[in-house]
This record gives structure tokens, C-alpha cells and sequence, in this order.
């Protein structure tokens, strides 16, 4: 997987912001926004434009234009933070859904929501803020080649991510990883060291409450 790291003093005082405990929910979601707009612009740089003629109030010109759908695919929960500034910056992004949960059993991912939209020729967009493991990033790009989507459209974007996850999704040369930060490693529960805590529970205020689950299975 080809990897980009985001840089600039705007990123790191938003990464700043994220990472910070004592950072209220409010400002944990605009931050979350921010630096997001600041990614999925990244991740938009490579689309196909093609040339077309513009009159200005000077004279007649040629500019180019985007010729390239767009996906957006949030992988539930965390990812919904993303799709905000997904649409603000593209609005005729389509939108998706990649729900994931890990069988505590088998530690094999299991699916229990997909639904997006296949469109020829587009350019799909993950969105996860948390590349941990990477093994639900690893399941999301799976479904989407199954899908019949080609390797070299699909761009994974999170804001932090951990060594291990971007070494497991190596195996996918072709696609590409858009993030903010490579971190140190993963502690033992998984979660990403220096890291931001739970991006879903920050993000959703969810940290100190009791949260009922259902899959549905």
C-alpha cells in the first residue's frame, strides 16, 4: 500500500487537539472535522479531470474539471466523524457503510452491515479515523476487490496510525493510505500508543457511559 503522511503546522496543532485528554467533545468533533477536511482533500488530489472550455468575464479559456465519481465509505462507528467534511469538500460524493465486529472467539472479523453504492470507474475513499491492527481496514478493502473494485481506486484514510496496521495492509500494493500520523505500536488491548483513546467513544461522548450492543446475530 502506497502511504502518505500528512504534514503542516495546521495538522499538527489538530493532532495536538485529539490527542489531548482534557479536550471536550465538542472540540474533540470539530477538530476531528478539521483535520478530516484536511485528509480527504489530500485523498482527492489524484482524481481524473478532464479539459473543458470556460468563458471568464475576460475572455474564452479552457480549465479542468473532475470526471471522477466519488465513494465515501465510513466503517462503523468512527468512521460517520469523516463523512461531514467528506461532503463539504466533494457534495456529489456518494456514500457508504462497512459495519465490523471482531468474533471474540474465532478473533475473526465478522460483517454484519454493507451497503454502498458500485460505481463504474470511481474512486472509493474508506474512512476510519483509527488504523489499529488492521484488521478490519484489511476486511473493508477485501469486500470492496471482491466487489469488483479495482485495488488501484481505493484510497484508506485515518487520522493516526499504528505500524502494525500499516504493515498488514501492505499486502495491497496497489491502493493507497492517506493519514496524519504513523504512531509508535499498539499496547497490549490494542490500542494505538501515543494514540488519541477510543475515536468513536470520543467522538460519539460515550467514554463514561454504559453502552448497550446488538449486532443482530
Amino acid at each position: 500500500m502506497k502511504l502518505r503522511v500528512l504534514d503542516g503546522a495546521l495538522k499538527e496543532e489538530l493532532l495536538y487537539r485529539l490527542r489531548n485528554r482534557e479536550t471536550p467533545p465538542e472540540e474533540f468533533r470539530e477538530s476531528l472535522e478539521r483535520i478530516g477536511a484536511l485528509l480527504i482533500s489530500e485523498a482527492l488530489k489524484e482524481l481524473k479531470t478532464e479539459k473543458t472550455e470556460v468563458e471568464t468575464p475576460v475572455a474564452k479559456g479552457f480549465a479542468e474539471r473532475i470526471s471522477q465519481e466519488v465513494v465515501f465509505i465510513a466503517i462503523l462507528r468512527a468512521g460517520l466523524s469523516l463523512i461531514p467534511p467528506a461532503i463539504s469538500i466533494f457534495p456529489k460524493g456518494r456514500i457508504g457503510f462497512i459495519g465490523t465486529y471482531r468474533n471474540e472467539e474465532t478473533l475473526k472479523p465478522v460483517n454484519y452491515y454493507v451497503k454502498f453504492p458500485k460505481v463504474p470507474k470511481a474512486r472509493y475513499i474508506l474512512l476510519d479515523p483509527m488504523l489499529a491492527t488492521g484488521g478490519t481496514a484489511e476486511q473493508a478493502v477485501e469486500i470492496l476487490k471482491e466487489s469488483g473494485i479495482p485495488e488501484s481506486e481505493i484510497t484508506f484514510v485515518s487520522v493516526v496510525s499504528a505500524p502494525e496496521g500499516i504493515e498488514r495492509l501492505k499486502k495491497f500494493p496497489k491502493a493507497k493510505l492517506i493519514t496524519a500520523s504513523v504512531d509508535k505500536r499498539l499496547n497490549d488491548s490494542g490500542y494505538i500508543v501515543p494514540g488519541l483513546g477510543d475515536a468513536g467513544d470520543r467522538f460519539c461522548g460515550t467514554e463514561e457511559v454504559e453502552v448497550v450492543e446488538s449486532y443482530g446475530v
